[in-house]
């Protein structure tokens, strides 16, 4: 029963729309559906990195220190603001100078990867969710690392479904985005929604 408790938890967070949904929507409808579930994968081992942390301790102290919170928070939130703020600005191309169709040049996979990844690992909320959530659900009269491996892996797995629903859908949008207007369209709102998260993580309060 505890189990399916957690299993909820988890559905609701994952499927939560948050900067790593609206990435994965950005990336999916920009690149296509293999180029974005790199960065899926991005987010999820960033997920499992914050499980870890949070699972051996580290969480606590971090939660326990209100200046190394507010500094993982105010760097998280800067980075949003930036990736908000190169989307916004950045130029699509055309064929050529007579023509509004597009080419989308795709940024290396490794790129995709470490900027869903550091979106992911930069979250402070992650590792406060996880620093309360576990204890809740591990029962300490059992082997505590095959709890934590369920616990952590349960939410991998609903982190990386529900990620890769988004890019499937979103990947539908990409013919729509070889029209130049389209495309500075879609780059100014996922520009402005992923500054909005980072303005409202940077002025968070310390929870």
């Amino acid at each position: 029963m505890d189990y399916f408790i957690y299993l909820g938890i988890c559905i609701v967070a994952t499927a939560s729309p948050g900067p790593a949904i609206f990435l994965s929507i950005k990336n999916g409808a920009k690149y296509g559906f293999s180029k974005a579930l790199i960065g899926v994968v991005g987010n999820v081992v960033a997920m499992l990195t914050l499980a870890s942390v949070s699972a051996v301790g580290l969480g606590a102290v971090i939660l326990a220190s209100p200046l190394l919170y507010t500094a993982i928070k105010v760097i998280g939130g800067l980075y949003l603001i930036y990736l908000g703020v190169k989307a916004w600005c950045s130029k699509p191309l055309s064929h050529t100078e007579h023509t509004e169709k597009l080419v989308i040049t795709a940024p290396s996979r490794l790129k995709i990867f470490s900027e869903s990844y550091l979106v992911g690992i930069s979250n402070p909320k992650a590792i406060a969710f996880y620093t309360a959530l576990f204890p809740q659900f591990i029962n300490l009269d059992q082997p505590v690392f095959s709890q934590f491996a369920l616990l952590a892996g349960t939410f991998a797995v609903c982190s990386f479904l529900f990620l890769a629903t988004y890019v499937v859908l979103a990947s539908k949008l990409r013919k729509y985005l070889e029209r130049k207007k389209t495309l500075v369209w879609f780059n100014r709102i996922t520009g402005g929604v992923f500054v909005g998260f980072g303005a409202a993580l940077v002025s968070s309060n310390h929870a």
